[in-house]
């Protein structure tokens, strides 16, 4: 794979290699360290009775702040799990900028834009062919395979990040899937450098790939235009 320098790089490498329709993307900012577990498995005491006591506690605490009415448990997840909590679900998108901007994104702390991780990010691609069918497949806690979700637009932060799931048998387990030339479905793993982060990282910042477009809600809002202040001043600072 050719070196991912710079968003021209990276946009290069999507449209020259993922040609077809069905692939969907996730971006980690720990590009050697990452691996593809569900929030609710990275805990070594993981316990699915505590999994499943935990997500019916926030169905039954949020009922009075969804703005919109999740119809069975699949939309409960994703709600749940765009609001942090741990589940089963992993998130993905559609859109492989999106994914970039979670692989390079600025990070606040003590207001302050932190470095870069020392590894590197990385944007996962990963092919496959059919979604889940919730209407066969009712209960996400009997689902025993691997899968894709494509969730109604009923969170604001869905629709911001054009949000899709992946769910897997064992949310304990790293997802693998090794390519084989009888199934369509695989993942690659396009990595880049903590140089290369930084660079891409402006780079969409200047185009307007920022916070609060993916997190269209007010702790987003909030939070954006505080990012967006410090990167701006930086940025300004370069002319």
């Amino acid at each position: 794979m050719a070196e991912i320098k710079n968003l021209e790089g990276f946009v290069t490498y999507v449209n020259e290699n993922f040609t077809c329709g069905h692939y969907i993307y996730r971006g980690v900012a720990d590009g050697e360290q990452h691996k593809l577990i569900p929030s609710v498995g990275r805990d070594d005491s993981y316990d699915i009775d505590n999994e499943k006591e935990t997500f019916k506690q926030f169905k039954r605490r949020s009922h009075s702040t969804v703005t919109s009415s999740p119809k069975n448990d699949w939309e409960w997840l994703a709600i749940a799990q765009h609001h942090g909590l741990p589940t089963r679900l992993l998130d993905w998108t559609i859109s492989p900028l999106v994914a970039l901007f979670f692989a390079t994104q600025p990070k606040l702390k003590e207001n302050k834009i932190e470095d870069c991780c020392e590894n590197g990010g990385a944007v996962y691609a990963l092919h496959f062919c059919n979604y889940i069918n919730i209407e066969v497949d009712k209960d996400p806690f009997e689902y025993n395979k691997f899968g894709v979700f494509q969730p109604p637009h009923i969170a604001t932060r869905i629709t911001g990040q054009a949000g899709v799931f992946t769910i897997q048998p064992e949310p304990d387990k790293e997802l693998i899937i090794e390519k084989d030339n009888r199934f369509p479905d695989e993942i690659v793993k396009i990595e880049f450098s903590k140089e290369a982060t930084r660079v891409i990282q402006s780079q969409l910042f200047k185009l307007g790939m920022r916070y609060d477009m993916l997190f269209p809600d007010l702790d987003g809002f909030a939070k954006g235009i505080k990012i967006n202040e410090i990167l701006g001043d930086l940025h300004y600072a370069e002319c």
